[in-house]
């Protein structure tokens, strides 16, 4: 079988399309040292629009509709993912968004398994926003793995033991901060595509794995032609699943998901068939 990798910034309790494609990935490489950018430009068919670029934004489902919760951090200038800090004013501001959870999810059928797991989240200090959002994705994923329930937070290590897991194609996670691939710099002519070609090269994959309606705008389909690396575009279609509120709200926060549906039936839903 080909190894597939695919490259993603740390995102904050990120939507199920990024798990998917976590899932449906050999290698999932995590980009915590590119630059950290709290709004991004989305090229849509009717033009570019601004939005939120989810490394510091999570939708959830509220009474009203969909919600963003928002990771407040430091401005300082062009720093990576990796160096940017989560900056809370008061220590009681660290359980914000906890709150906020709590609040819109307190009567979901899995709240009460989550709650404590969740709180420890937000209440410990992490560094870094790529530590926060790491940690918000390995809860995701010793969640859908069912990992037994600790008094500490899941790590890295606890993940990799687990794979490959028997319903997806996943083996290992890679920091790309801890790894020898050096990051893209466009002021010596080495841009995102001849980064993740090297990378593809490292790790001797023969696909990468992408996704998004714009990647004719930002990918140089050549480069990797002309390396040898094939590209495979995510086709994963998550099925509609019980939400409190009257209307289905699709790739929301795997925080939505995990609240109410069992982790059996989120990996049957976050499985990507025929690819």
């Amino acid at each position: 079988m080909k190894v597939r990798l695919t490259c993603y910034q740390p995102q904050f309790f990120p939507r199920l399309h990024y798990f998917a494609r976590i899932l449906n990935s050999d290698i999932f490489a995590v980009a915590d040292y590119v630059q950290f950018v709290q709004r991004h430009t989305y090229k849509r068919p009717e033009g570019s629009v601004r939005g939120p670029s989810y490394q510091a934004h999570a939708p959830i489902k509220a009474k009203d509709g969909m919600l963003l919760l928002t990771l407040p951090t430091k401005h300082d200038g062009r720093l990576p993912i990796h160096q940017t800090k989560p900056v809370f004013q008061k220590p009681q501001e660290r359980l914000r968004n906890f709150r906020i959870i709590e609040q819109n999810y307190y009567q979901a059928p899995n709240y009460k398994r989550h709650a404590t797991a969740l709180e420890e989240i937000f209440r410990t200090p992490h560094e870094t926003v790529a530590d926060f959002n790491l940690a918000s994705i390995l809860w995701g994923l010793s969640v859908l793995f069912e990992l037994p329930e600790k008094t500490r937070l899941a790590v890295l290590d606890d993940i990799q033991r687990e794979l490959p897991h028997s319903d997806f194609r996943l083996k290992k996670i890679i920091l790309f901060s801890k790894s020898h691939v050096a990051p893209p710099d466009k002021g010596r002519g080495r841009d995102a595509n001849d980064w993740l070609v090297d990378a593809c090269r490292a790790y001797a994959v023969d696909e990468y794995y992408f996704g998004g309606t714009g990647a004719e705008s930002y990918m140089d389909f050549a480069k990797f032609e002309n390396a040898g690396i094939a590209l495979v575009q995510q086709e994963w279609c998550g099925t509609p699943y019980a939400q409190r509120w009257g209307t289905f709200l699709p790739n929301l926060s795997i925080l939505d998901l995990l609240m109410n549906v069992p982790p059996v039936e989120a990996r049957e839903i976050l499985r990507t068939k025929g690819q």
